[in-house]
């Protein structure tokens, strides 16, 4: 069952201090907001990455010149759609996510900032989408992966992922502070919280990677494969 979520706001950053920033950093896309707006009513609309962590992926993305990216869970899409914008004209989006509503405005949006062509989108589930993956000849491998599905599920998504990530590639997760409920496992002892405290802790200890979390909206963890 998922839990309840308050509405997300930057975790450790004043109000003030988080506008100033917004201030003195490069404005976003202008696609990036309005879809971001369109979809703050979908239902758990602040699971979506906040502005900052979309920008922060895609300066990675770019200076790392990432041109294959895989996508475990799009959400709203708005983290597709910026990473799709930070890709070369000729650069690869594998995603995955379910069907909706939520996939037409997405489609549209593609389509209109010329990236639909970037994005090759799954219908399913992140696992299902990594086990076929893996199970292709050959196995083509990725510069970046970005997990942002099922909490419940980023452990299996890792261990999985990990295996298609290329050396010096990058993999980052999301929502991995849980609104500071990874705090608190007594309190929040659900699947979801559970899954993201034993993620964390697989992170940091596999001897494959250097991992760090940045509180950036509600955490996001970066990882580079050695």
């Amino acid at each position: 069952m998922t839990p309840h979520l308050h509405q997300q706001a930057s975790t450790g950053v004043e109000d003030g201090i988080d506008r100033y920033i917004k201030s003195i950093s490069t404005p976003a896309d202008d696609a990036l907001i309005n879809l971001q707006q369109a979809t703050l009513e979908y239902p758990l609309s602040q699971m979506q990455p906040t502005l900052a962590q979309a920008q922060f992926i895609a300066i990675l993305l770019r200076s790392t010149q990432a041109a294959r990216v895989l996508e475990l869970g799009i959400f709203s899409s708005y983290s597709t759609l910026a990473i799709a914008l930070a890709l070369p004209p000729d650069g690869q989006l594998i995603s995955c996510g379910v069907a909706g509503k939520h996939l037409d405005v997405a489609r549209n949006c593609w389509q209109q900032c010329g990236v639909a062509d970037r994005i090759n989108f799954h219908i399913g589930t992140g696992l299902e989408l990594l086990d076929g993956l893996l199970a292709a000849n050959p196995v083509l491998s990725f510069d970046t992966i970005v997990i942002s599905g099922l909490k419940y599920q980023y452990p299996q998504y890792y261990d999985r992922a990990i295996e298609l990530l290329r050396p010096q590639g990058l993999a980052i997760a999301t929502d991995v502070l849980w609104q500071g409920r990874v705090l608190n496992l007594d309190t929040y002892n659900d699947e979801f919280t559970r899954g993201l405290d034993l993620f964390n802790r697989q992170l940091a200890t596999d001897p494959r990677v250097r991992a760090m979390v940045l509180p950036i909206g509600d955490g996001l963890s970066i990882a580079t494969k050695l």
